[in-house]
Protein backbone atom coordinates (compact mmCIF):
# COMPACT_ATOMS: atom_id res chain seq x y z
CA UNK A 1 0.00 0.00 0.00
CA UNK A 2 2.73 2.21 0.84
CA UNK A 3 4.26 1.57 -2.77
CA UNK A 4 1.39 2.40 -4.58
CA UNK A 5 0.48 5.50 -2.76
CA UNK A 6 4.06 6.88 -3.47
CA UNK A 7 3.50 5.91 -7.20
CA UNK A 8 0.02 6.93 -7.34
CA UNK A 9 1.46 10.48 -5.90
CA UNK A 10 4.88 10.41 -7.96
CA UNK A 11 2.69 10.20 -11.06
CA UNK A 12 -0.69 12.65 -10.52
CA UNK A 13 1.10 15.73 -11.17
CA UNK A 14 2.49 14.88 -14.50
CA UNK A 15 -0.95 13.72 -15.78
CA UNK A 16 -2.73 16.43 -14.15
CA UNK A 17 -0.59 18.67 -16.28
CA UNK A 18 -0.82 16.46 -19.17
CA UNK A 19 -4.37 17.18 -19.46
CA UNK A 20 -4.21 19.98 -19.81
CA UNK A 21 -2.87 19.95 -23.49
CA UNK A 22 -0.61 22.98 -23.55
CA UNK A 23 2.27 24.69 -21.25
CA UNK A 24 2.81 28.11 -21.76
CA UNK A 25 6.84 28.73 -21.22
CA UNK A 26 7.26 30.79 -18.27
CA UNK A 27 9.83 33.30 -20.49
CA UNK A 28 6.67 34.23 -22.29
CA UNK A 29 7.70 32.43 -25.25
CA UNK A 30 5.42 30.16 -27.45
CA UNK A 31 3.02 27.52 -26.15
CA UNK A 32 3.42 23.79 -27.05
CA UNK A 33 0.82 21.14 -27.70
CA UNK A 34 1.60 17.61 -27.40
CA UNK A 35 0.65 17.51 -31.20
CA UNK A 36 3.89 20.01 -31.99
CA UNK A 37 6.25 18.81 -29.30
CA UNK A 38 5.38 14.76 -31.10
CA UNK A 39 7.24 16.37 -34.20
CA UNK A 40 10.24 18.08 -32.44
CA UNK A 41 10.66 15.55 -29.58
CA UNK A 42 13.01 13.29 -31.21
CA UNK A 43 16.55 13.53 -29.55
CA UNK A 44 19.60 13.79 -31.44
CA UNK A 45 18.79 11.90 -34.37
CA UNK A 46 19.34 12.51 -38.41
CA UNK A 47 15.77 12.45 -38.77
CA UNK A 48 15.40 15.86 -36.78
CA UNK A 49 17.85 17.92 -39.40
CA UNK A 50 15.90 19.32 -41.53
CA UNK A 51 16.97 19.50 -45.07
CA UNK A 52 20.31 17.43 -44.04
CA UNK A 53 21.82 16.27 -47.63
CA UNK A 54 23.90 13.70 -45.84
CA UNK A 55 23.06 10.16 -45.53
CA UNK A 56 23.89 9.93 -41.40
CA UNK A 57 21.67 7.16 -40.22
CA UNK A 58 21.05 6.90 -36.16
CA UNK A 59 22.97 4.97 -33.57
CA UNK A 60 24.53 5.22 -30.18
CA UNK A 61 27.40 7.50 -29.63
CA UNK A 62 30.27 5.32 -28.27
CA UNK A 63 32.27 7.55 -27.24
CA UNK A 64 29.71 10.03 -25.17
CA UNK A 65 28.33 8.50 -22.24
CA UNK A 66 25.00 9.79 -22.09
CA UNK A 67 23.51 9.36 -25.66
CA UNK A 68 19.72 9.69 -27.25
CA UNK A 69 17.60 7.27 -29.38
CA UNK A 70 14.31 7.19 -30.33
CA UNK A 71 12.06 4.27 -29.96
CA UNK A 72 8.37 5.32 -30.56
CA UNK A 73 7.27 1.93 -29.23
CA UNK A 74 9.38 2.52 -25.76
CA UNK A 75 7.67 6.06 -25.71
CA UNK A 76 4.18 5.02 -26.19
CA UNK A 77 5.16 2.26 -23.08
CA UNK A 78 6.41 4.96 -21.33
CA UNK A 79 3.46 6.98 -21.31
CA UNK A 80 1.42 3.47 -20.30
CA UNK A 81 3.35 3.06 -17.54
CA UNK A 82 2.97 7.16 -16.26
CA UNK A 83 -0.74 6.92 -16.41
CA UNK A 84 -2.28 5.63 -13.26
CA UNK A 85 -5.43 3.95 -13.28
CA UNK A 86 -7.59 6.30 -10.69
CA UNK A 87 -6.45 9.96 -11.00
CA UNK A 88 -9.04 11.09 -8.36
CA UNK A 89 -6.99 8.62 -6.28
CA UNK A 90 -3.72 9.68 -6.96
CA UNK A 91 -5.37 13.63 -6.18
CA UNK A 92 -6.51 12.21 -2.98
CA UNK A 93 -2.80 10.96 -1.95
CA UNK A 94 -0.96 13.57 -3.03
CA UNK A 95 -3.02 15.62 -0.02
CA UNK A 96 -0.74 13.77 2.22
CA UNK A 97 2.00 11.18 1.64
CA UNK A 98 4.33 10.45 3.94
CA UNK A 99 6.71 8.41 1.94
CA UNK A 100 6.72 10.31 -0.95
CA UNK A 101 7.81 13.87 0.94
CA UNK A 102 10.34 12.04 3.09
CA UNK A 103 12.07 10.90 -0.64
CA UNK A 104 12.28 14.23 -1.41
CA UNK A 105 13.37 15.32 1.31
CA UNK A 106 16.84 13.62 1.16
CA UNK A 107 17.57 15.25 -2.01
CA UNK A 108 18.80 18.19 -0.41
CA UNK A 109 22.25 17.96 0.32
CA UNK A 110 22.78 21.92 1.79
CA UNK A 111 21.27 25.21 1.64
CA UNK A 112 24.28 26.65 1.81
CA UNK A 113 25.09 30.06 1.73
CA UNK A 114 21.55 31.34 0.52
CA UNK A 115 22.56 35.30 -0.10
CA UNK A 116 22.23 35.29 -3.69
CA UNK A 117 19.11 33.38 -3.92
CA UNK A 118 17.34 34.82 -1.65
CA UNK A 119 17.82 38.37 -3.32
CA UNK A 120 17.01 36.63 -6.29
CA UNK A 121 13.74 35.73 -4.91
CA UNK A 122 13.51 39.02 -3.33
CA UNK A 123 13.71 40.70 -7.08
CA UNK A 124 11.36 38.34 -7.90
CA UNK A 125 8.64 39.43 -5.27
CA UNK A 126 9.43 43.02 -6.05
CA UNK A 127 8.26 42.72 -9.67
CA UNK A 128 11.67 42.65 -11.05
CA UNK A 129 13.16 40.96 -14.10
CA UNK A 130 14.62 38.26 -13.20
CA UNK A 131 16.75 35.76 -15.70
CA UNK A 132 16.72 31.99 -14.80
CA UNK A 133 19.18 29.53 -16.95
CA UNK A 134 19.34 25.85 -16.50
CA UNK A 135 22.34 24.67 -18.32
CA UNK A 136 22.81 20.71 -18.62
CA UNK A 137 22.98 18.12 -20.90
CA UNK A 138 19.66 16.20 -22.48
CA UNK A 139 17.57 15.76 -19.37
CA UNK A 140 17.74 19.22 -18.92
CA UNK A 141 16.64 19.39 -22.81
CA UNK A 142 13.91 17.42 -21.64
CA UNK A 143 14.55 13.99 -23.48
CA UNK A 144 11.80 11.53 -22.83
CA UNK A 145 9.58 14.72 -21.84
CA UNK A 146 6.21 14.41 -23.31
CA UNK A 147 5.24 16.81 -23.88
CA UNK A 148 8.43 18.82 -23.86
CA UNK A 149 7.01 21.46 -21.36
CA UNK A 150 6.46 18.42 -18.37
CA UNK A 151 10.25 18.49 -17.98
CA UNK A 152 11.92 19.12 -14.96
CA UNK A 153 13.55 22.56 -16.46
CA UNK A 154 10.51 24.19 -17.30
CA UNK A 155 8.44 23.24 -14.90
CA UNK A 156 10.73 24.20 -11.95
CA UNK A 157 11.00 27.57 -13.66
CA UNK A 158 7.18 27.46 -13.70
CA UNK A 159 7.32 27.15 -10.31
CA UNK A 160 9.54 29.74 -9.36
CA UNK A 161 7.63 32.49 -11.56
CA UNK A 162 4.14 31.72 -10.65
CA UNK A 163 5.42 31.42 -6.60
CA UNK A 164 7.88 34.40 -6.44
CA UNK A 165 7.16 36.61 -9.90
CA UNK A 166 3.99 38.44 -10.88
CA UNK A 167 3.67 35.98 -13.49
CA UNK A 168 5.21 37.97 -16.03
CA UNK A 169 8.39 39.29 -15.04
CA UNK A 170 10.55 36.02 -14.38
CA UNK A 171 12.43 35.12 -18.17
CA UNK A 172 13.62 31.55 -18.65
CA UNK A 173 16.19 29.83 -20.82
CA UNK A 174 16.40 26.23 -21.49
CA UNK A 175 20.17 25.62 -22.13
CA UNK A 176 20.07 21.75 -22.40
CA UNK A 177 22.17 20.14 -24.98
CA UNK A 178 22.39 16.58 -25.49
CA UNK A 179 25.21 13.79 -24.51
CA UNK A 180 27.36 17.06 -23.94
CA UNK A 181 29.79 17.71 -20.92
CA UNK A 182 30.56 21.38 -18.66
CA UNK A 183 33.44 21.38 -21.36
CA UNK A 184 31.52 22.25 -24.12
CA UNK A 185 28.63 23.83 -21.67
CA UNK A 186 31.21 26.71 -20.78
CA UNK A 187 31.86 27.24 -23.99
CA UNK A 188 28.87 28.17 -25.26
CA UNK A 189 27.51 29.41 -22.11
CA UNK A 190 27.76 33.18 -23.59
CA UNK A 191 25.35 32.37 -26.91
CA UNK A 192 23.31 29.52 -25.18
CA UNK A 193 22.42 31.40 -21.83
CA UNK A 194 23.32 35.47 -22.02
CA UNK A 195 22.62 36.24 -25.15
CA UNK A 196 19.52 34.23 -25.15
CA UNK A 197 18.28 36.08 -22.08
CA UNK A 198 19.31 39.05 -23.84
CA UNK A 199 21.28 39.90 -20.55
CA UNK A 200 22.88 37.63 -17.90
CA UNK A 201 21.17 35.32 -15.72
CA UNK A 202 19.79 35.81 -11.81
CA UNK A 203 19.76 32.18 -11.53
CA UNK A 204 21.74 29.29 -13.13
CA UNK A 205 21.11 25.71 -12.03
CA UNK A 206 24.38 23.72 -13.64
CA UNK A 207 23.11 20.01 -14.34
CA UNK A 208 25.98 17.67 -15.57
CA UNK A 209 26.85 14.99 -13.01
CA UNK A 210 25.61 12.28 -15.81
CA UNK A 211 27.31 13.99 -18.95
CA UNK A 212 31.00 14.80 -17.19
CA UNK A 213 32.44 11.29 -18.01
CA UNK A 214 33.36 12.68 -20.80
CA UNK A 215 35.10 16.18 -19.83
CA UNK A 216 38.74 15.49 -20.43
CA UNK A 217 39.94 17.85 -17.47
CA UNK A 218 38.25 15.86 -14.72
CA UNK A 219 36.58 18.73 -13.25
CA UNK A 220 38.64 21.39 -14.18
CA UNK A 221 35.78 22.51 -16.66
CA UNK A 222 32.93 22.17 -14.61
CA UNK A 223 34.62 23.85 -11.26
CA UNK A 224 35.73 26.84 -14.32
CA UNK A 225 31.92 27.19 -15.58
CA UNK A 226 30.64 27.25 -12.29
CA UNK A 227 33.78 30.18 -11.34
CA UNK A 228 32.91 31.59 -14.64
CA UNK A 229 28.98 32.59 -13.43
CA UNK A 230 29.56 33.40 -10.02
CA UNK A 231 31.85 36.24 -10.74
CA UNK A 232 29.56 37.21 -13.36
CA UNK A 233 29.21 41.35 -12.52
CA UNK A 234 25.31 40.80 -11.45
CA UNK A 235 26.39 38.23 -8.83
CA UNK A 236 23.87 35.33 -9.92
CA UNK A 237 22.47 32.64 -6.96
CA UNK A 238 24.01 29.26 -8.69
CA UNK A 239 22.55 25.55 -7.49
CA UNK A 240 23.98 22.56 -8.63
CA UNK A 241 21.74 19.65 -9.43
CA UNK A 242 23.27 16.28 -9.84
CA UNK A 243 20.79 13.73 -12.03
CA UNK A 244 21.13 10.21 -11.84
CA UNK A 245 21.22 7.13 -14.17
CA UNK A 246 19.33 3.78 -14.08
CA UNK A 247 22.71 2.14 -12.90
CA UNK A 248 22.44 4.48 -9.76
CA UNK A 249 25.95 6.27 -11.28
CA UNK A 250 26.52 10.00 -11.67
CA UNK A 251 29.24 12.39 -10.61
CA UNK A 252 28.11 14.09 -7.49
CA UNK A 253 30.81 12.84 -5.28
CA UNK A 254 33.26 14.85 -7.83
CA UNK A 255 31.18 17.91 -7.59
CA UNK A 256 29.44 18.13 -4.19
CA UNK A 257 33.23 19.06 -3.13
CA UNK A 258 32.51 21.53 -5.31
CA UNK A 259 29.40 23.16 -4.22
CA UNK A 260 31.01 23.04 -0.48
CA UNK A 261 33.85 24.87 -1.52
CA UNK A 262 31.66 27.16 -2.25
CA UNK A 263 28.63 26.81 -0.13
CA UNK A 264 26.46 26.51 -2.83
CA UNK A 265 23.06 24.97 -2.65
CA UNK A 266 22.56 21.41 -3.87
CA UNK A 267 20.22 18.75 -4.80
CA UNK A 268 20.85 15.39 -5.55
CA UNK A 269 18.21 13.12 -7.37
CA UNK A 270 20.41 10.14 -6.51
CA UNK A 271 19.96 10.69 -2.81
CA UNK A 272 16.28 11.21 -3.40
CA UNK A 273 14.94 8.10 -5.54
CA UNK A 274 18.25 5.37 -5.27
CA UNK A 275 17.05 4.71 -1.28
CA UNK A 276 13.32 4.33 -2.60
CA UNK A 277 14.43 2.11 -5.44
CA UNK A 278 16.36 -0.41 -2.95
CA UNK A 279 13.39 0.14 -0.43
CA UNK A 280 10.98 -0.89 -2.95
CA UNK A 281 8.71 2.33 -2.87
CA UNK A 282 9.81 2.88 -6.78
CA UNK A 283 10.79 1.42 -9.44
CA UNK A 284 13.09 1.61 -12.26
CA UNK A 285 10.55 1.55 -14.62
CA UNK A 286 8.60 4.23 -12.77
CA UNK A 287 11.72 6.60 -12.87
CA UNK A 288 13.09 5.89 -16.01
CA UNK A 289 12.64 5.34 -19.34
CA UNK A 290 13.63 2.43 -21.44
CA UNK A 291 16.79 3.58 -22.34
CA UNK A 292 17.74 3.88 -18.73
CA UNK A 293 19.29 7.12 -18.88
CA UNK A 294 16.28 9.39 -18.79
CA UNK A 295 13.95 9.88 -16.41
CA UNK A 296 9.57 9.67 -17.28
CA UNK A 297 7.09 12.50 -16.90
CA UNK A 298 6.73 10.84 -13.61
CA UNK A 299 10.35 11.18 -13.09
CA UNK A 300 10.56 14.72 -14.56
CA UNK A 301 7.83 15.69 -11.58
CA UNK A 302 10.07 14.04 -9.28
CA UNK A 303 12.98 16.32 -10.08
CA UNK A 304 11.27 19.17 -10.04
CA UNK A 305 9.70 18.63 -6.61
CA UNK A 306 13.23 18.06 -5.28
CA UNK A 307 13.90 21.69 -6.81
CA UNK A 308 10.93 22.61 -5.24
CA UNK A 309 11.75 21.55 -1.83
CA UNK A 310 14.97 23.44 -2.33
CA UNK A 311 13.29 26.90 -2.94
CA UNK A 312 11.02 26.47 -0.12
CA UNK A 313 13.49 25.69 2.57
CA UNK A 314 15.62 28.51 1.29
CA UNK A 315 12.55 30.74 1.32
CA UNK A 316 11.84 29.94 5.29
CA UNK A 317 15.46 30.59 5.45
CA UNK A 318 16.52 33.73 7.12
CA UNK A 319 18.89 35.55 4.83
CA UNK A 320 22.90 34.94 5.26
CA UNK A 321 24.65 37.80 6.81
CA UNK A 322 26.94 38.09 3.69
CA UNK A 323 27.98 36.87 0.04
CA UNK A 324 29.71 33.61 -0.46
CA UNK A 325 33.47 34.34 -0.94
CA UNK A 326 34.85 33.12 -3.93
CA UNK A 327 38.37 31.31 -2.84
CA UNK A 328 40.91 32.70 -4.96
CA UNK A 329 42.54 28.76 -6.07
CA UNK A 330 39.57 26.29 -7.08
CA UNK A 331 38.88 23.02 -5.48
CA UNK A 332 39.69 20.68 -8.38
CA UNK A 333 40.72 23.49 -10.71
CA UNK A 334 40.04 26.86 -12.48
CA UNK A 335 42.38 26.57 -15.32
CA UNK A 336 39.51 27.21 -17.64
CA UNK A 337 38.32 30.70 -15.49
CA UNK A 338 37.24 33.40 -17.90
CA UNK A 339 37.17 31.18 -21.11
CA UNK A 340 36.16 32.74 -23.79
CA UNK A 341 34.08 30.77 -26.86
CA UNK A 342 33.87 31.91 -29.88
CA UNK A 343 31.88 30.73 -33.32
CA UNK A 344 32.18 31.72 -36.86
CA UNK A 345 29.68 34.63 -36.13
CA UNK A 346 32.38 36.14 -33.61
CA UNK A 347 34.81 38.94 -34.22
CA UNK A 348 36.81 39.24 -31.05
CA UNK A 349 39.64 41.46 -30.38
CA UNK A 350 43.29 39.80 -30.09
CA UNK A 351 41.71 36.58 -31.80
CA UNK A 352 42.58 35.92 -35.43
CA UNK A 353 40.47 33.52 -37.31
CA UNK A 354 41.41 32.79 -41.40
CA UNK A 355 38.90 29.90 -42.10
CA UNK A 356 40.52 28.55 -44.83
CA UNK A 357 38.29 25.78 -46.77
CA UNK A 358 36.52 25.48 -43.43
CA UNK A 359 34.28 28.06 -45.43
CA UNK A 360 30.38 26.37 -45.03
CA UNK A 361 27.70 26.55 -42.57
CA UNK A 362 26.97 23.02 -41.75
CA UNK A 363 23.22 22.86 -40.87
CA UNK A 364 23.38 18.96 -40.70
CA UNK A 365 23.43 19.31 -36.91
CA UNK A 366 20.59 18.61 -34.27
CA UNK A 367 17.74 20.77 -32.85
CA UNK A 368 16.49 21.60 -29.85
CA UNK A 369 13.89 19.37 -28.41
CA UNK A 370 12.22 22.51 -27.07
CA UNK A 371 12.37 24.96 -30.25
CA UNK A 372 13.16 22.25 -32.91
CA UNK A 373 13.48 25.38 -35.22
CA UNK A 374 17.07 26.61 -33.24
CA UNK A 375 19.86 24.81 -34.12
CA UNK A 376 22.95 23.69 -31.28
CA UNK A 377 25.50 25.35 -32.75
CA UNK A 378 24.38 26.71 -36.23
CA UNK A 379 27.30 29.22 -36.65
CA UNK A 380 29.92 26.86 -37.12
CA UNK A 381 33.11 25.93 -39.65
CA UNK A 382 32.48 23.22 -41.91
CA UNK A 383 35.14 21.90 -44.77
CA UNK A 384 34.89 23.06 -48.28
CA UNK A 385 35.85 19.83 -49.69
CA UNK A 386 36.62 21.82 -53.34
CA UNK A 387 39.57 23.40 -50.89
CA UNK A 388 42.55 22.13 -49.27
CA UNK A 389 43.61 25.20 -47.17
CA UNK A 390 44.03 24.99 -43.71
CA UNK A 391 42.23 27.02 -40.90
CA UNK A 392 44.35 28.75 -38.58
CA UNK A 393 43.74 30.64 -35.37
CA UNK A 394 46.35 33.16 -34.00
CA UNK A 395 45.63 34.08 -30.36
CA UNK A 396 47.20 34.89 -26.94
CA UNK A 397 45.93 31.97 -24.27
CA UNK A 398 47.15 29.93 -22.27
CA UNK A 399 44.85 26.69 -23.11
CA UNK A 400 42.70 26.01 -26.20
CA UNK A 401 40.11 23.73 -26.57
CA UNK A 402 37.25 22.83 -29.01
CA UNK A 403 33.92 20.66 -30.08
CA UNK A 404 33.63 19.05 -33.17
CA UNK A 405 30.81 17.15 -35.23
CA UNK A 406 30.88 13.62 -34.51
CA UNK A 407 29.21 11.42 -37.82
CA UNK A 408 28.52 8.26 -38.84
CA UNK A 409 28.83 9.13 -42.26
CA UNK A 410 32.02 7.42 -43.66
CA UNK A 411 32.61 11.35 -45.75
CA UNK A 412 33.92 12.81 -42.91
CA UNK A 413 37.43 12.23 -41.52
CA UNK A 414 40.37 13.01 -39.50
CA UNK A 415 42.00 16.27 -38.89
CA UNK A 416 45.54 17.12 -37.76
CA UNK A 417 45.82 20.00 -35.23
CA UNK A 418 49.14 21.85 -34.99
CA UNK A 419 50.30 24.56 -32.30
CA UNK A 420 53.44 26.38 -33.47
CA UNK A 421 53.90 24.16 -36.04
CA UNK A 422 53.92 20.92 -33.62
CA UNK A 423 51.39 18.46 -34.14
CA UNK A 424 49.34 18.17 -31.03
CA UNK A 425 46.52 15.94 -32.24
CA UNK A 426 44.45 13.98 -34.67
CA UNK A 427 40.73 14.28 -34.43
CA UNK A 428 38.84 11.85 -36.24
CA UNK A 429 35.44 13.80 -37.28
CA UNK A 430 33.92 9.62 -37.98
CA UNK A 431 32.56 7.86 -35.18
CA UNK A 432 30.14 4.68 -36.55
CA UNK A 433 28.46 5.63 -33.59
CA UNK A 434 28.19 9.02 -34.22
CA UNK A 435 24.94 11.26 -34.69
CA UNK A 436 26.25 14.73 -35.54
CA UNK A 437 26.46 15.39 -31.91
CA UNK A 438 29.52 17.80 -30.75
CA UNK A 439 32.60 15.95 -29.17
CA UNK A 440 34.57 18.26 -26.75
CA UNK A 441 38.51 18.14 -26.76
CA UNK A 442 40.82 19.98 -25.03
CA UNK A 443 44.11 20.63 -27.46
CA UNK A 444 46.57 22.28 -25.15
CA UNK A 445 46.98 23.32 -21.81
CA UNK A 446 49.40 25.88 -20.03
CA UNK A 447 50.21 27.40 -17.12
CA UNK A 448 51.24 30.89 -18.44
CA UNK A 449 49.69 32.51 -21.66
CA UNK A 450 51.39 32.97 -24.80
CA UNK A 451 51.46 34.17 -28.28
CA UNK A 452 50.05 30.79 -29.93
CA UNK A 453 49.50 30.04 -34.21
CA UNK A 454 46.86 27.01 -34.40
CA UNK A 455 46.45 24.94 -37.46
CA UNK A 456 43.76 22.94 -38.75
CA UNK A 457 44.23 20.62 -41.77
CA UNK A 458 42.79 17.38 -43.06
CA UNK A 459 45.14 14.58 -42.37
CA UNK A 460 47.14 12.84 -45.51
CA UNK A 461 44.55 10.54 -47.26
CA UNK A 462 41.31 12.60 -46.22
CA UNK A 463 41.87 15.39 -47.83
CA UNK A 464 38.57 15.01 -49.55
CA UNK A 465 36.86 14.04 -46.29
CA UNK A 466 34.59 16.53 -44.62
CA UNK A 467 35.10 17.81 -40.77
CA UNK A 468 33.02 20.56 -39.21
CA UNK A 469 34.56 22.27 -35.95
CA UNK A 470 31.19 23.76 -33.70
CA UNK A 471 32.77 26.09 -31.62
CA UNK A 472 35.97 26.80 -30.02
CA UNK A 473 37.31 28.82 -26.48
CA UNK A 474 40.63 29.91 -24.79
CA UNK A 475 41.34 31.44 -21.68
CA UNK A 476 44.25 34.32 -21.40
Amino acid sequence: MRRAKLVACMLSLSVVMAMAGCTTNPSGGKETTPAQTEESKTEKTTESVSGSTEEETEAQTEKQTEKATEVPETEKETEKETKPADPSLAEKVLQNDEAYAAMVKKSLVQTGNNYRLKKVIEKAQNGEQVNIAIIGGSITEGAVASPNSLCYASQTAKYFAETYGTGENVHFINAGVSGTPSTLGMMRYKDHVDEQLGGQADLVIVEFAVNDADDPTNGDCYESLVRNVLKQDNDPAVILLFSVFQSQWNLQDRMIPVGKHYDLPMVSIKNAVVPSIKAGTLTNKEYFAADGWHPTNAGHQIMTDCMINLFKEIDAEEIAEADIEIPEKGRIGNSFEGVVGFTSADTIEGLTVNPGSFTLKDSAIPGLQYDSSRKILPDNWKRDTSSNESMTVDVNCKNFTLAYKQSNSKTYGKMEVYVDGVLKTTIDGYNKGGWNNAYSVVIFKDQEAADHHIEFKMAEGDEDKDFTIMIMGYTR
